[in-house]
């Protein structure tokens, strides 16, 4: 169960189970990033941001979550709007460029 006050956070509306598998769905919502954390998945590391234009015409931004809960780790790219944003702030979560990653692995295979 996520521990944040629910009030500061805005999502009264998380009463219903949001299932989302990385086989079907590249990306994930919100919802589905806190049903995770509610299951007793933990957030595990730096989120990435990555931005890029659609078409040219509208941005769009992802973060890249590395998830764990029993030893299991899962990547999970879910789609930015103001409801994911408040909810990674709350959870004081370091929030790095894309760019930072693609730095760490090659200094991790080094």
């Amino acid at each position: 169960m996520v521990t944040f006050d629910s009030m500061n956070a805005h999502y009264q509306y998380m009463d219903f189970q949001r299932h989302w598998c990385p086989l079907s769905e590249p990306y994930a919502g919100g919802d589905a990033l806190v049903t995770f954390l509610n299951d007793g998945w933990k957030i595990r590391g730096p989120v990435f941001l990555e931005q890029y234009w659609h078409a040219g015409v509208r941005m769009v931004t992802i973060f890249h979550c590395s998830i764990e809960r029993n030893g299991t780790s899962e990547a999970m790219c879910v789609l930015s709007n103001p409801y994911v944003e408040r909810l990674l702030n709350t959870l004081a979560v370091e929030i790095l460029p894309i760019s930072q990653r693609q730095q760490e692995k090659v200094e991790e295979s080094c």
